[in-house]
């Protein structure tokens, strides 16, 4: 077995001359073997060996065991030990967690603290072919995709895992061999643990159906592995023209996405909410589908997805979000010419100058001209309310519902497009249009400008449509 792993280690460039390897040393059987032939490694290939024990506070006096126990165990090695000392079952209350989840969080946070420190360039954990049949298992009745399939990975840097090619029993028989003791955890045995049930119930069951079905399990991982990381190299070339980043999300955009293979569709939205929600612990194999679903639905339409995002299929993309229709609604302003107003990021000028002082009205995004006899009440600006409309060729009156639908402008923007309104009639949807009702003809005398600068650096003729 030792040849073994160090084989695995080397075939997976896991530590390198001069490095410290941090090694997770609960006692148990497997952590003991890892740290004992990482120990002997090191010292045949100059690397540091330090060893970290998380005491979760649960199992009273046989905690304390494991804890001497390990501590012994350094000692007669010269292994550095540090000892940290956690309340699982107050965390797990706390955030409303299992027990199982809040260990886990404990002991990933307790190697990244000393990782942070300087304490360490590699952390070691012990995990075997046994568990990674256990999490294949886990993640397949949970609902998931490739990723969640193949298990866990080798290196995933900082973490190594080089028991990956070894079993349970190959572990605990090395141990006997080398006359090395170790301490049993009595809860690995309370079926009240999913992976205990998984461990016991299921993967036993299958090993006495069909023996060497663990190590077969491995061999397919590996293979999953290997084909992940080809399809991860295809949605790299993808991910730039397919992706924006906006204030409130990410934006996929529809055009590229749906030419793509749906393996790759998977893998980008993924990625996309990964990104978005910081991790993927909740995220399904089902909700991936449903997002992917989405983008041949009906404009307009959402999803609901875990942690309160949401995706928004618009007309030219697909929007993944936190919140949905949560904007802050801001006042309206009221507006007087011959001042400058500050409303939803952007800066409007009004001044009014007889008609004769203009030549030729340009054509041009953020700058407008009306004829300002024809306004009627106060100038505001606003967002969009019930009732509004613009006025078309002809005198057609148009709501500013279905304006937005025409122009494809997605329904969660609607909301924050500004607005110039006379009462219900919309003057100006700023970046789309004015009214035809307040048009500047020949007949009229005064004209009201109207400038909008965004963010201080959008001047007169910039953006002409």
């Amino acid at each position: 077995m030792k040849r073994k792993v160090y084989e695995y280690m080397e075939c997976w460039k896991m530590v390198s001359f001069g490095m410290t390897v941090l090694a997770g040393f609960s006692g148990g059987a497997d952590s003991t073997a890892l740290l004992e032939l990482l120990w002997e490694y090191g010292r045949e290939h100059g690397i540091r060996v330090r060893a970290l024990h998380v005491n979760h506070g649960i199992r009273g006096d046989e905690a304390e065991r494991d804890e001497v126990f390990c501590e012994e165990f350094c000692r007669a090695r010269e292994i550095p030990l540090t000892i940290i000392r956690k309340d699982v079952p107050g965390l797990a209350k706390q955030r409303g967690i299992g027990m199982e989840e809040a260990g886990r969080l404990v002991r990933y946070a307790a190697f990244e603290q000393e990782i942070q420190k300087g304490g360490a360039d590699r952390a070691a954990l012990a995990h075997h072919r046994d568990d990674q049949a256990e999490t294949m298992l886990f993640h397949l009745m949970r609902g998931t995709g490739l990723r969640g399939l193949r298990g866990m990975e080798p290196v995933r840097l900082p973490y190594i895992r080089p028991f990956l090619c070894v079993e349970r029993q190959e572990i605990e028989a090395w141990l006997r061999e080398q006359g090395i003791g170790w301490v049993e955890d009595s809860t690995n045995q309370e079926l009240a643990y999913t992976r205990n049930r998984i461990r016991h119930q299921i993967v036993a069951g299958m090993e006495a159906i069909r023996p060497g079905s663990v190590r077969r399990m491995a061999e397919t991982a590996k293979q999953l592995l290997e084909i992940e990381g080809y399809l991860e190299e295809e949605l790299e070339k993808r991910w730039e023209g397919s992706v924006r980043r906006r204030e409130d999300g990410l934006e996929i955009l529809l055009e590229p996405f749906i030419r793509m293979h749906p393996a790759i569709q998977k893998l980008l939205v993924r990625k996309c909410m990964v990104q978005l929600m910081g991790g993927g612990r909740d995220l399904e194999a089902v909700h991936i589908e449903q997002v992917c679903a989405l983008a041949e639905g009906r404009r307009g339409s959402r999803l609901t997805l875990p942690g309160g995002y949401f995706a928004v299929l618009g007309y030219e993309e697909l929007l993944l979000k936190k919140g949905y229709g949560q904007e802050k609604k801001e006042e309206e302003v009221y507006c007087v010419p011959g001042e400058e107003y500050h409303y939803m990021g952007a800066y409007f000028c009004l001044q009014v100058e007889k008609c004769d002082k203009i030549g030729k009205i340009p054509v041009n995004c953020y700058t407008k001209w009306f004829d300002y006899d024809k306004i009627k009440n106060s100038l505001v600006l606003r967002t969009r309310r019930p009732g509004d409309y613009l006025e078309l060729s002809g005198g057609i009156r148009k709501k500013l519902k279905d304006f937005f639908i025409d122009c494809k402008v997605p329904r969660e923007e609607r909301s924050r497009r500004i607005l110039l309104a006379d009462g219900s009639h919309i003057l100006w949807v700023t970046g789309l249009r004015i009214s035809e009702n307040y048009k500047v003809t020949e007949q009229t005398r005064t004209i009201l400008k109207v400038q909008m600068k965004e963010n201080g650096g959008t001047e007169d003729g910039e953006a002409p449509y």
